[in-house]
């Protein structure tokens, strides 16, 4: 006999939790069990049975849960305990109906996950687009080509789903979904027929672009090409860039940046999009940069200050890394290189050509469950291919991510990196060529010591020329990233930066950087993807002998950019408001927009136009700086107004591509025109002559940072690429030529220039009345530094490498030439001994420099490398009175594993 309490009574009941048992039993029947994964899934024919047997009995049915507090009634099943239902068609009708509304309202998510890759080279694919159109359900894809797609596809059997990436084959595919709560879908993509470029993500701060489709000139660095260069530091890499030059350490983007004397930069250098600018001199720490887990490299050329503020005001190179795989990865990489003799023989300083450099790196890259996790250590020691000049440097890595499963889409983590270095530095040398000389020792009251010099590779011994430092540096970067599953992307990231700075010429210094950047990014339309943020900055340099006291720099900006495509044409719209203070300065805020356009006019062609706007503020040293040191003074000069200008260019991309039957052959070649106008230009320059040395009839010259001129840097830029596939192996090339014309708009005219490079004579041989007279012209500052020229600008350079594999051989050929810097600082000639006569005898025409580098691979985890570097032995100036490294033989092994 069946009880009639509402528990036990006829009806329905889900008896057991646990196994989710539903007894179905009209009156004097034995009941049946049917198993269900939940209650909410009951079927259409369940319900069927249920209308069919309500008219012979009452219908009781109870969730898993009993109440002890009674019955009540409510329509969210999920809280409901206990529902009794008299016999009554008319209430059996709005059960039902109540029944399957709620079953529809509580209808179970589909969760879709899974990767894209490129078909070819099975790489992740990141900023892909997955939509799910039926459903109104979209997402793109994360830095390993990973996407989480979530949505509610009610009754549906089957859907839809669209993956689509710019430059590669949109795929539309129908997959079977029918009572699946979670599905796993990966997809390959295949490049376009015309697809002969990188996707880079820095033009637009994140978002997957076709280079050939972008509004300005990219260049793009793989990380294979990286790979083949067998080096220990970034700039090695940078330097192989077309339209990129370094004069010294200082970073050139088509004749933007000149030489600042190791203060500031008008090239922002970027690390996985956070700059590697230092909080006191604004100038790029590559030192910091990890050369084992590059993914690639991405050069900006022109004005990029709407997106990455000051200091883009001539490009951006962003440096990004790789994210650990779905398999563990490590790598151990040795390098032992020696220093052949120099060119001029006499120049062999130790007589015995034993500089040499070691170094040893050690990377390693994993997934623990939801955290991914990459180590990375380096050491190198280098006693120096100049006199005095050794150094030993360690270099720390740590990067973590966790992506929570409860919570698609949200990934945080905290990177953080040091270095260590201890090293001796000359400014420039003692002379050109060798010769017995008096040298002073340092730390000793008149006392001299004869030696014979080593002529361009031996320091010069004056206080504040050569010296010791200890320089520690440290990077803590938090970030937090989420994806919703409609596409838009919520990103933080954060960088504290530290440097303290030790050394025996009185300039020792600390300063540290904390850096705010807060973004939001959406596709909007279908055709447009927009990007809005904010950046917060502090900085702080403390130093009693170099700022005289503390000195801060604060900033604050909001930019938005829009990029879109209709049809064949690519837009580009952005617009900055900065504010920026430096210490107890006024307030300055400054508007910067940009604008450009891309038009596909056949298939593989390419035309680009675009303008921007652009400004630098100059940086905490450039302003304060007051120290002496090398023969000359350096005063502060706070007041500096910010540099204002724009850059603008026109260009043509032509690809080719087509199938030789071994994977095919693919490339293009870029021709740019361009411009670049600066106003208010930030020079180091002469300012005037200590007074107090004017009676010893001595030369201190008094140097300063001042807006010295309006400049206008006219240029063409030609860049090609071509790679090619064949049996057992590979030809790449790459490189361009680059060609200025860098002018002073308001220089001092020629027939009233001073012309210095004979100071050097007058101050050994001439007599006193040109001592007097070379002392009284040199007061007037406007004659002395005012070239019609811009200082330390090449008009022309010439990039290329080339590399050639085949089965487990790789030859690589590295080309760089610059021609001669026309102009110099010309007091410069005064302060440094033989610098007239070497640029005028031995280094008169092209800085050219040649690589090789031959790898093998035995097998697919051992690499075994040889490296020439300056195969030629070329003798040239970094800096002038700084020698280049002479010939260098290096060998690398490397394991991966």
């Amino acid at each position: 006999m069946w009880s009639n309490s509402p528990i036990e009574a006829n009806g329905l009941n889900l008896r057991n939790q646990d196994k989710r048992e539903c007894w179905i039993s009209p009156p004097f029947a034995k009941p049946q069990v049917v198993e269900m994964t939940t209650f909410l899934n009951l079927k259409c024919k369940l319900l069927w049975q249920l209308m069919k047997d309500a008219h012979i009995f009452n219908l009781y049915f109870t969730l898993a849960r009993i109440s002890s507090e009674g019955d009540f009634f409510s329509l969210n099943l999920s809280s409901m305990n206990k529902l009794v239902i008299p016999f009554s068609r008319r209430y059996m009708s709005l059960l039902l109906l109540g029944l399957i509304s709620a079953m529809a309202a509580q209808a179970q998510t589909l969760t879709i996950t899974g990767r894209v890759v490129d078909a070819t080279n099975k790489q992740p694919l990141t900023g892909v687009q997955v939509t799910a159109p039926s459903l109104k359900a979209g997402t793109f894809t994360d830095d390993e080509g990973g996407y989480s797609l979530e949505m509610k596809p009610g009754s549906a059997d089957s859907l839809t789903m669209v993956i689509s990436l710019s430059s590669y084959v949109k795929r539309e595919v129908r997959i079977r979904i029918k009572g699946a709560t979670t599905l796993k879908r990966d997809f390959d993509m295949f490049p376009e027929d015309y697809s002969t470029d990188d996707v880079v993500i820095t033009a637009s701060r994140g978002f997957a672009q076709e280079r050939s489709g972008l509004t300005a000139s990219v260049e793009v660095v793989k990380q294979e090409a990286i790979d083949r260069q067998a080096t220990f530091s970034v700039q090695n890499v940078i330097t192989q860039v077309p339209g990129v030059d370094m004069v010294g350490d200082q970073i050139n983007i088509r004749g933007s940046s000149g030489y600042a004397y190791g203060v500031g930069s008008r090239v922002n250098v970027l690390l996985d999009g956070l700059p590697l600018l230092s909080g006191d001199a604004g100038f790029p720490e590559l030192s910091l940069v990890p050369v084992d887990n590059l993914n690639q490299v991405e050069v900006i050329k022109g004005a990029s200050s709407v997106l990455y503020g000051s200091g883009s005001i001539g490009g951006v190179i962003n440096i990004l890394t790789s994210q650990p795989g779905e398999k563990p990865k490590s790598s151990l990489r040795l390098r032992g290189a020696f220093y052949g003799s120099p060119a001029n023989k006499d120049l062999d300083w130790d007589g015995n050509s034993s500089a040499y450099q070691g170094s040893a790196h050690f990377f390693h890259s994993r997934r623990i469950g939801n955290l991914s996790l990459t180590v990375q250590t380096d050491f190198n020691k280098d006693s120096g291919y100049r006199q005095g000049t050794d150094k030993e440097e360690f270099r720390g890595l740590l990067m973590t991510r966790y992506q929570p499963k409860k919570l698609p889409g949200l990934s945080f983590g905290v990177n953080m990196s040091t270095r260590i270095d201890s090293s001796s530095n000359m400014l420039f040398w003692r002379s050109y060529f060798p010769d017995e000389v008096d040298v002073s020792v340092p730390g000793q009251v008149d006392s001299t010591v004869t030696m014979l010099s080593g002529g361009a590779l031996t320091p010069d011994l004056s206080p504040g020329v050569y010296r010791r430092q200890l320089n520690t540096r440290l990077a803590v970067d938090p970030y937090i990233k989420f994806l919703t599953d409609k596409g838009g992307l919520f990103w933080y990231r954060g960088r504290y930066l530290r440097n303290v700075n030790t050394n025996t010429s009185g300039q020792s210094a600390q300063n540290f950087l904390l850096y705010n950047d807060f973004m939001y990014q959406q596709t909007v339309f279908d055709k447009f993807n927009w990007t809005v943020g904010a950046t917060l900055s502090y900085a702080q340099a403390n130093g009693d002998s170099l700022f005289q006291g503390s000195k801060d720099d604060s900033r604050i900006g909001v930019f938005s950019q829009l990029d879109g495509k209709i049809g064949r044409l690519n837009t580009s719209l952005g617009v900055r408001l900065e504010t920026v203070r430096v210490d107890t300065l006024e307030r300055e805020t400054l508007p910067v927009f940009r604008a450009g356009l891309n038009y596909q006019i056949a298939e593989g062609t390419n035309i680009r136009a675009s303008i921007g706007q652009a400004y630098r503020s100059a940086s905490v040293a450039e302003r304060y700086a007051n120290t002496q040191g090398g023969g000359l003074l350096v005063q502060a000069t706070p007041n500096l107004l910010s540099e204002t200008g724009y850059s603008a260019e026109i260009g043509i991309q032509q690809g080719f591509k087509f199938d030789n039957g071994y994977g095919g052959v693919k490339g293009y070649v870029d021709v740019a025109a361009f411009t670049q106008r600066y106003n208010n230009m930030v020079e180091f320059g002469l300012k005037g002559l200590d007074k107090d040395s004017l009676p010893k009839l001595k030369i201190i010259p008094i140097f300063t940072s001042a807006n010295v001129t309006d400049a206008r840097i006219n240029g063409i830029e030609i860049t090609a690429n071509l790679s090619a596939n064949f049996k057992h192996g590979f030809f790449s090339l790459n490189g361009g030529i680059t060609l200025l014309d860098p002018q002073n708009l308001n220089p001092t005219p020629a027939a009233d220039q001073l012309d210095l490079t004979n100071a050097e004579d007058i101050l050994e041989n001439g007599t006193l009345g040109e001592l007097l007279g070379l002392i009284t012209s040199l007061q007037d500052t406007t004659k002395a530094d005012a070239p019609p020229i811009l200082k330390y600008r090449s008009k022309r350079t010439i990039r290329a490498s080339a590399s050639i594999g085949y089965k487990k051989f790789v030859l690589t050929t590295n080309y760089r030439s610059r021609s001669f810097l026309e102009n110099i600082d010309q007091y410069l000639f005064v302060v440094i001994q033989d610098l007239h006569d070497f640029r005028t005898q031995v280094n008169s025409g092209n800085d050219t420099s040649v690589d090789f580098i031959l790898a093998y691979k035995p097998s697919d985890a051992t690499e075994l490398s040889f490296n020439l570097s300056n195969a030629f032995n070329k003798e040239y100036l970094l800096l002038p009175g700084v020698m280049a490294e002479q010939r260098k033989f290096t060998i690398q092994y490397a394991v991966r594993f």
